[in-house]
């Protein structure tokens, strides 16, 4: 979407010096982001103090560790802004004012131009691990399809992990419940070819994300994300059939049947707790026991 020039308050804003890294404080100026934290790749403006925002602070670099370790590289002119607001209410009123957009979003928003993320403390961190990854899509995938766009980051909005020995550990390939839940009785009439060719609209991102899982149940996601830095479609029409290594009408029947098997697990799914990391490995698998969360991860070809 086009992004209007950011208002001269939050050019103010965006001007103040930040702390030293690692180091946390607040501002003695007026700033109306009193909070400061900046780390490797991230300057957080925050509102104020809170568990939920010191626990996206401890993510953030760590995230974007993975990410260069087993996705693609994360080339950015670092580091992001994150404008942390305490809710809902208060991101939206402060999208609306400072970045001129006239109907926010319900949880967070990347602007590319200003390397600048925004949201609020309880969207979670799905909603930071989504909005994040506009930046790298933009900027190291330049060659993705248009679906792709949201595909690629609604990917990584659904995540649970733990720290073990200061090094964090995630899986990956979860259903969202609400997006499945927002599909309906439509999912298991989605149509591969239709969303491949970018006729679906860009706002239909849970359409979009479905292939994105589908690429990772097969195994072909990583892969897929490798063509697209590398500009390879290995003789294939597409990144999604080089992927795959299978022109689209033999996907076709594969297609079937994933969104079959979605379907039948759908109650499953819409159980689904937020994505959360956890502070050892211990309080983990309790977590994971409870919600009937799988770690066996789907073996991804580079």
């Amino acid at each position: 979407m086009g992004i209007k020039p950011i208002s001269l308050r939050l050019c103010i804003l965006l001007g103040i010096a930040t702390v030293a890294a690692g180091c946390r404080s607040s501002s003695q100026t007026a700033d109306p982001f009193p909070v400061r934290e900046q780390t490797r790749y991230f300057e957080f403006h925050c509102e104020q103090n809170s568990p939920q925002t010191e626990g996206i602070e401890r993510f953030a670099d760590a995230y974007i560790d993975i990410i260069n370790h087993d996705f693609f590289k994360a080339d950015f002119n670092y580091p992001i802004r994150v404008f942390m607001l305490r809710d809902r209410n208060h991101f939206q009123e402060f999208v609306r004012r400072d970045l001129h957009v006239p109907d926010p979003p319900s949880f967070g928003m990347y602007f590319y131009s200003q390397r600048l993320l925004a949201t609020y403390e309880d969207s979670g961190l799905g909603t930071f691990a989504h909005e994040t990854l506009h930046a790298f899509v933009e900027k190291d995938l330049t060659n993705r399809p248009a679906w792709a766009a949201e595909g690629i980051p609604t990917f990584f909005e659904k995540v649970y992990g733990y720290w073990k020995d200061g090094e964090l550990v995630l899986f990956w390939g979860f259903q969202n419940p609400w997006r499945i839940e927002a599909l309906g009785t439509n999912l298991t009439q989605l149509s591969l070819p239709e969303i491949i060719s970018d006729q679906v609209p860009e706002g239909d991102e849970s359409k979009l994300r479905m292939v994105s899982l589908f690429l990772w149940q097969h195994g072909r996601f990583k892969r897929f994300l490798h063509l697209i830095a590398a500009n390879e479609k290995d003789g294939y029409s597409s990144y999604f059939e080089a992927a795959m290594e299978l022109p689209v009408e033999k996907i076709l029947p594969l297609w079937q049947d994933y969104l079959l098997g979605v379907e039948r697990r759908r109650s499953e799914i819409l159980s689904l707790p937020s994505s959360a990391v956890f502070d050892n490995e211990v309080a983990f698998d309790t977590f994971a026991k409870v919600h009937g969360i799988s770690t066996d991860q789907v073996v991804q070809r580079d």
